[in-house]
Formats: C-alpha cells, structure tokens, sequence
C-alpha cells in the first residue's frame, strides 16, 4: 500500500517525515476533544480525518517533493463530506464542507456575489467532480490507514425541530425562530472550524518546532477555585483597609450585588454602576464566583480602549498573578516579557489558552465573525466561559443587530454567561434579535444618586467662542477640556499655549506650566509619558491644564476639579464626567458642557420635530439627539436623559448604516440543504469591521526608546530578517493615519514606505522632527476624531 505523507522535514529521508494517518489521527482527536466543549465532539472527530484526506494523492506527494504543481487538498476532505454526510437532504454534509474547504485559506462564500471575493465552495466543489477525483479511492485510503470514518447516525444531531421550539419558548414568533435557527448553525459551523485550525496548528507544530510546543506545554494556570479563593482574599484586604465612608459603603453593596447574582444560572446580565462604583473589581466579584458555580473555563474581559484594556489586565495580574492574565491588543509590549515569557505569551495569544483574558472588542467581536484560521483558532475557548464587554455603551450601532445575534447565540448554544458592564446603560429592551431579557445585577441602589451623584455638578452652555473658551481654560489651576476632532484639540492647545506665555518667563518649556495636549496624533507611549506627568502635577496640586479628544474619557484615571466637554452623545457627557472629583475629595466637581459658536447650524428648532434631525456624521447625529434632549429639560443634564438618549439613537432607520445587513446575511437562508449553499462567511467577514481599516500605520521613533527601536529596525534589515517580525513590538510607537494624509506625506518623503516594508516609518531622526511635536504629535490636524479602538 501507498505510504501517505502529511509534512516533510529540511532532511530528503521520508522516515523522518509525518505519515499522514498520524496526523490525521492527531488532529481528530484534538480537534474532538474541542467540539465536546459544546456538544459537537464527533462532528470535530470528522473534521480531522477529513481535512488534509486530499494530501492521499500522487499530485500532493509530488509536491512534498518539490513539485511546484499547486494541490487543492482541502477540497477532496469538503466533497467527501458532502457525499457522506449530506445525502437526503442534510445539511450536516454543507456545514462540514465549508469548515473543511476553509482549513488554509479560509472558510468561503457558498457561492459568489461580488467582485473580489474568492472562488466559492460551490465551484470549488463542481471543479472537484469534474477532475474526476475518485471520493470512494480517498475513502478507501482512509480505511487502509486504519481510520473510520464514524456513520452519519454517529454524529451528535442538530435536532431543528427542538431548537426552534426553545426559540418559541424564549418569546420569539415563528420567523425569528427560524431566523435564530439558521444563524446559530452559521456559529456552529464556525466554532466547528475553530476547533478543526487549531488542532491542526498544535500537531503541526508538534511535529514540525516540537520545541515551541514545548514552550506551549511548560505554561501552567491556577483552577478557577483557586483564583476565586484569591479574589476574595484580595477583596477582604481592601473592604478592611476601606475607611467607613458613604462610597465605599455604596461600593460593598454593589459588590454584595454581584456576588449575589453569581448564584444565578447562565445568561445575559447588565452590570449599571454609576462612575467611581468599583466596576472591574464588582464584576468579577459576580464573574468568577459565577464561573466557578456552573464550571466555566475562563473569564473574557472585553473593552473599546486600550486604555482601559492595559489598566485592567494590571489590576488581574495584581490580584491573581501574571501567569494566569492573558492581556491581548495589538499595542501589548511583549518586550517586557523577556525572550522566553515573551515566546509563551505569543503562543497564548494564538488560542487564549488562560483563565483570564483581557482584550479588546475589536478582537474578540471580529474575530467571532471572521473567516480566517489565524482570528478563529481561538473561538472554541469562547465556549464554557463568562464574558465581560466594559463600556457596553460603545457596541458599535451599525453593527449592533449583528452583534446581540452573537452574543445570545453564545449563552443559548455554548454555555456562556454575557455581562455588559457600564455607568450609562443603553436601552437595548427591544433589541435584542432572539428575544433575550437580560437581568440587572445590581438590585440595592438606595442612597446611589446622592453619594455618586452630588460629586459633580453639569452645566450647559452655548455659543462659546473659541477665544473665550482660550480664556477660561488659561484662568483655571487644574481643568481638562475635551473636545471632539484633533483639529479642533490642536488649535484650542495653541490658543491655551500663547496665553500662558504671555506672562511666562519659562519660554517653550511647557511640560513646567502644565499645559498638555492628548489625541491619537500622539503615540500610545508618548500619551502614556504624559499622562504619568498629568496624574503628578494633579497629585502635588500644581498647574495642570490639559486639552485633548475623547481618547481621555473612559478607562483613563485622572481626577479633576473641572472639566469642560464639548457636546456628545450622553454617554460621553458622563463618561468626561468620570474624570472630574473622580475620588469625591472635593465637596462638588463641575463638568461644563459647551457648545462653540461656529458649530454647524442645526436642521429645524426642538419645537418643530419629535426626533433629532439627521446629520452629515456619527457625531454631529449624537449631538444632535444630545442637543434636543437637553433643550427639552431647558438645560439640565442628568442620568435621567440617559436611557431616551439610547432610545433615540437605536430608533434611527438605516438611512446613515445598514446594520442590519449583516444579520440578514446570516439569516435569510431556509432550512434546507440547497439553501446552506449560500451562505457567505467571506463577504460577513469583510463586512464586520469595527474600525476602519483603511487607515495606514506608521512607525514614529519618537524619543529614546522610539530611537532604539528604529536601530533595532534597521538591524533586522541588515541581517535579513523580515521587518514585519517587530510589527507588534512597534505599536506602542506607532500612529494610524489616515490613508489621503498618509499618501501626502510619502509623496513630500516624510514618510519613509519602502526601506522597511511593510513597516512605514516617520522619519523624525533625519531632519523631519517638524513633522512630529513633543507637545502635539503628528502635526497633521483636521480628521475627525474617532475613539482608540486597537485590532
């Protein structure tokens, strides 16, 4: 009999290679050990006898050895699933064909709608038959390896008929049933994937670098008994070392709250804190307590911000030590790590393969819609798990359909408990697409409005000119203003700036006045430099005037007496206010809210419409719903305004975002096997962007470190090392912008694209420093502000 290879070695000696019935043995146990973590572990078991079955061809043993013939192996695997598992109608064999076709380069569409996208399962499948590919020889081979393929009666069923009469019982009609129905199998087949990628990474990378698995096998975690033991040791220190005041006593309810909650079984819950309640300890205070009552695997921390994203992840490490926190953004510096821990996280990171995760939305939410092996590896360690999402008040609106969707897919399907965590709760009552009730922790709110409401005081101001605003901001001892674009930061910076050196003998020193200026123009590090010196100056009472974009207002803790907010959305309007007697030192905070006089003029007066107008971009709509609830109270702003301001801004028709498509995409499709033809997980993916990423990166080698990177940069060049391999390394020292700024600037050699391609970088270090301020960043103003959300 043929003997069959799955990889080959640097050596021409086949008896070192890896037979191909191992590796497929390997891999359909993994990958069944994964699926039994929701119910599918046979369905995983076929995955992995059938994903590489295409590698048993004379064509694909050819190119092991050197053939440059391309081999589609991926495809034989899809077919004979098809043939096996979808005969009379099923679907099974369709669900298991796109997960199997997509191992490599992707799950694909069904069929092709678009331009651009790639060859369709469909096609891929027709192409197959019509090359005469015999299914019955690879079945056979697979047989003769001494590997059966389980009986379509052997899989774990999708019973349909049970899952719409769940859908029934949770309060949907018959149509969102099936809706929910047809969705959930799209998530399957996706989870389903996820645990087919990466047991296949981990065998190959067995057998390939068995000594990154090594390093993979030499990481080891705390149960969740035992951290749950350590939160309550670190929450009993910090309850006794609390002075008896009316925060904390509000603080230790909340909590009690939470632990309370715990007891309940899985499901959706809202955590509504007010600003200064002690969120992240409150919450896990319920989420691990939580997880070790229904035997979840990890905790899944979520937030819009890096800032809050690395703020977090260092108080979990503190409380349960650094091996157990998994912290993932792009921003992460995997240089403090040193070379081997450095090397486990990077491997962590490819499966979050720890108890405690902390990321962003951008990755966790994209990457439960994506299609790519890289994104998806980790979705089945989704599964059995509580999920934080901090900030529940940025879910991105165009994309908000599609996201519940996903989120009740999780709790209903894969045992996960959902808590969306804020100070301003959207109003998502009638939102959710499957009918969900989420359930609000927080039961005891006795006494909550006069000890975290009377610690700052709103006002409401219009047509404030820029000059006055200047005056004011230059009058005050410590004051932060927030505004909405970088340009409009910028200039009002430069206003502040020349009126403090009018009676200034210090010069250009400014970092000694304590005038600062924060927006995403600046470098994550050079913003944390700065924000050490703010929280400094702040802490020893000195001078402190800050200007900057709403990159300061959630997860950052800085602690003024006043802040001026420029008008926004509700929800930004209290999160500035978050940032002002944060401690409740002081006996009242004001938070100034203004309007400049050379605001675009509003569409029609408050008097003469229900509903705020529509608006050229998300922030002039947010202002304007902002705009006319206030006007409705003749001026006053309170957490009152907060749930009609959701309201509001859910209740807009799509004529702005179609956010709904992508929930039709997945939805719109019958329950039948000729209909799975045509679902498409490219296309879904591609449109389930949280961030654009259009915008270009750019390295800036700003200061001494920023130096010292752009050196070891240029060695990596020299030595021939791809320059991508320090892309993560440089995000801290890296800026987006935006695509037409950033073609501007190569075009006046500002910008240097090609000397380390793929990585661009500013060239500050030779004679072009006037293009990147200490004080301002990349001196680039006018694009509207967007929030910081890292991929």
């Amino acid at each position: 009999m043929q003997r069959w290879y799955a990889h080959t070695t640097e050596s021409s000696d086949s008896e070192t290679w890896q037979p191909l019935e191992c590796h497929l043995r390997n891999v359909a146990v993994q990958a069944e050990t994964f699926a039994a973590s929701f119910g599918y572990g046979r369905w995983g078991y076929v995955l992995g006898l059938l994903h590489d079955i295409g590698k048993a061809t004379l064509q694909f043993q050819k190119r092991l050895r050197g053939s440059s013939e391309p081999v589609d192996h991926a495809t034989a695997g899809a077919a004979l699933a098809c043939e096996r598992y979808g005969t009379g109608g099923g679907i099974e064999g369709m669900l298991l064909a796109y997960a199997l076709a997509g191992h490599h380069g992707g799950v694909p569409n069904g069929i092709v709608q678009e331009v651009g996208e790639r060859t369709p399962l469909t096609e891929r499948l027709d192409k197959h038959c019509v090359r005469g590919t015999s299914l019955s020889q690879l079945l056979q081979e697979l047989t003769g390896m001494g590997l059966e393929l389980p009986k379509y009666d052997d899989l774990e069923p999708l019973n349909l008929v049970d899952r719409l009469a769940a859908a029934r019982k949770r309060g949907c009609d018959q149509r969102s049933a099936e809706k929910q129905v047809v969705f959930s199998l799209s998530v399957l087949c996706r989870m389903l994937y996820s645990c087919l990628v990466d047991a296949d990474y981990l065998d190959t990378e067995q057998f390939m670098t068995p000594e990154t698995a090594g390093i993979r096998r030499a990481r080891s975690f705390d149960t969740v008994e035992t951290l749950s033991r350590l939160l309550d040791a670190h929450m009993e220190r910090l309850m006794a070392l609390a002075p008896d005041t009316p925060v904390n006593r509000a603080r230790a309810s909340i909590l009690r709250d939470c632990r309370a909650a715990s007891l309940r079984s899985r499901g959706i819950f809202t955590l509504s804190t007010p600003t200064g309640g002690g969120k992240t300890l409150s919450v896990m205070g319920f989420a691990m307590p939580h997880a070790l009552r229904h035997g979840c695997s990890r905790i899944i921390y979520a937030s819009p911000f890096t800032s809050i994203t690395s703020q977090t992840a260092e108080v979990f490490r503190n409380i349960f030590g650094d091996a157990n926190v998994l912290e993932h953004h792009s921003n992460f510096d995997f240089e403090r790590l040193g070379d081997e821990r450095g090397r486990q996280y990077r491997l962590a990171i490819q499966n979050w393969d720890a108890p405690i995760v902390v990321t962003t939305n951008v990755q966790l939410l994209e990457s439960l819609y994506s299609n790519k092996p890289g994104a998806c590896r980790k979705l089945h360690n989704i599964a059995n798990s509580v999920i934080v999402l901090d900030e529940a008040q940025t879910l991105p609106d165009g994309l908000l359909t599609a996201t519940l969707a996903m989120l009740e897919e999780l709790v209903v399907d894969y045992g996960v408990s959902v808590v969306l965590c804020t100070a301003t709760q959207p109003a998502l009552e009638n939102r959710w697409p499957f009918c969900s009730r989420p359930q609000e922790i927080v039961r005891h709110r006795e006494g909550f409005d006069e000890v975290f409401g009377r610690r700052t005081r709103f006002e409401y101001v219009r047509g404030v000119t820029e000059e006055e605003l200047a005056d004011d901001l230059a009058a005050k001892h410590q004051v932060l203003c927030i505004v909405g674009t970088k340009a409009k930061a910028r200039g009002l910076y430069e206003a502040v700036r020349c009126r403090l050196l009018k009676d200034s003998e210090l010069g250009n020193a400014m970092p000694a006045q304590g005038i600062y200026h924060l927006s995403a123009n600046m470098t994550p590090l050079h913003r944390s430099k700065l924000l050490e010196e703010i929280r400094a100056r702040l802490s020893n009472d000195n001078r402190c005037v800050v200007v900057s974009t709403q990159l300061i207002e959630a997860g950052v803790d800085v602690d003024f007496p006043c802040v001026y907010r420029e008008l926004a959305g509700l929800d930004s309007l209290f999160q500035a206010a978050g940032r002002c007697n944060r401690e409740g030192r002081r006996s009242e905070g004001v938070v100034k809210v203004f309007e400049l006089e050379d605001d675009p003029v509003r569409v029609g007066g408050s008097d003469e419409r229900k509903t705020a107008p529509l608006a050229r971009t998300w922030l002039e709509r947010m202002k304007g719903i902002a705009r006319m609830l206030i006007e409705d109270r003749g001026g006053v702003i309170d957490e009152s305004l907060i749930k009609p301001f959701f309201s509001e801004r859910y209740g807009f028709e799509p004529e702005l975002l179609d956010e709904r498509e992508i929930y039709r995409e997945l939805t719109n499709v019958q329950l039948v096997h000729s209909e799975y033809k045509t679902l498409r997980f490219e296309t879904v993916a591609q449109r389930y962007k949280i961030i654009d990423d259009t915008a270009k990166t750019v390295f800036v080698p700003w200061g001494e470190t920023g130096l010292a990177l752009l050196n070891r940069l240029a060695r990596c060049v020299e030595a021939g090392t791809a320059p991508a391999s320090m892309a993560a390394t440089l995000q801290r020292s890296s800026i987006s912008v935006r695509t037409d700024v950033y073609d501007a600037l190569v075009r006046g050699g500002v910008i240097d694209a090609k000397s380390f391609e793929p990585i661009s970088v500013l060239r500050i270090a030779s004679g072009c420093s006037a293009f990147y301020s200490d004080e301002v960043g990349l001196l680039e103003p006018g694009e509207e502000e967007q929030k910081e959300l890292i991929f």
